[in-house]
Order: structure tokens, then C-alpha cells, then sequence
């Protein structure tokens, strides 16, 4: 977690303390930044980055990597996925959620048991759904595809070479 520091004398502070050494003030805990950006006609990275731009000083740097997270998503998919999206961010000290249209898709980004970030596919809409169910069945099919290709072409192989010589 960042640092606590005295608004009073500056100095620095342990997380869990509740009262300044130095100076015996009471220290200010950091509150939860919760947040709902409407990002309207679709979520662009521009939302985000202005959200983080915005709060910087805010955030802890964990936080800031799950808002890095959700922008690394936001760029992986085309655009017309984020037209009816939402975004949910939980951190340590953020819950942000980004939104647009009709909210079929629905994302979260969290940290995982490693402590990394990470994205989860809350819900899809039918576009998305059509797409990734495709993008499924068509790696399946090319596995066996080519274990199929692989078990026809090795005796094959071995006739025509042993034809030639």
C-alpha cells in the first residue's frame, strides 16, 4: 500500500497507525474513489486515461495498474464492442465503472490471486458471443485439421519416399 504521511509535520507514517509519532496529530485516511464515467457513444481509452489523468494523485499503484489493465482492454477489442459495454474496475482504493449504451458486455478487472491484473468477461451480448463462439470453433477445427493433415501425410510420405529410392 502507499505510504501514509502527517498532514500536519509531513513525516511519514505507518499505514496502520492512526495518530502521527512526531507530532501527534490524527492522520487522514485515503478514501474509496468510487466513480460511474458515462462514456458515451462508446469507451475509448481517452475515458480511462483521462480518469487516471484526473485522479492521479489518488490512486496507489496498484490501482493504477488495473486502470492500465482496463486500458490494454479497451484497445484489444474493435469498437463496436464497447458501443453497449461496461467497464467494472476493483482496486484497493477505486471502484470505477465505465459505461456506454445499453451495457450487453460487461467486463471486470481485478487483481487475481497473484496480486496481477486481470480482465473476466462478465457477460456477453450476442454480437460478442457469435464472435468468440466462432473464434472457438474455428480452433477447434484447425487442431484437427492438422492432426488429420499429420496422420495422412506421414505414411503417405514414407510410401512416396520409399517408391522413389
Amino acid at each position: 500500500m502507499a505510504p501514509v504521511y502527517c498532514n500536519g509535520c509531513g513525516a511519514r507514517a505507518d499505514e496502520y497507525d492512526n495518530f502521527c509519532d512526531r507530532c501527534g496529530r490524527e492522520l487522514r485516511r485515503r478514501q474509496i474513489l468510487e466513480e460511474e464515467v458515462d462514456c458515451s457513444p462508446y469507451i475509448d481509452h481517452s475515458d480511462i486515461a483521462k480518469f487516471r489523468y484526473d485522479n492521479n494523485d489518488r490512486l496507489v499503484d496498484t490501482d493504477r495498474r488495473l486502470l492500465q489493465e482496463a486500458l490494454t482492454l479497451v484497445t484489444s477489442e474493435n469498437q463496436w464492442v464497447w458501443r453497449n459495454a461496461k467497464v467494472s474496475v476493483y482496486g484497493v482504493l477505486v471502484r470505477a465503472v465505465f459505461y456506454s449504451g445499453d451495457r450487453t458486455n460487461k467486463f471486470v478487472v481485478q487483481l487475481n490471486s497473484e496480486d496481477r491484473p486481470t480482465h473476466v468477461v462478465e457477460e456477453r451480448g450476442w454480437r460478442l458471443w457469435f464472435k468468440d463462439s466462432f473464434k472457438t470453433a474455428w480452433g477447434w477445427l484447425k487442431d484437427v485439421g492438422s492432426k488429420v493433415a499429420g496422420a495422412l501425410t506421414g505414411p503417405l510420405a514414407k510410401l512416396a519416399i520409399g517408391w522413389w529410392s
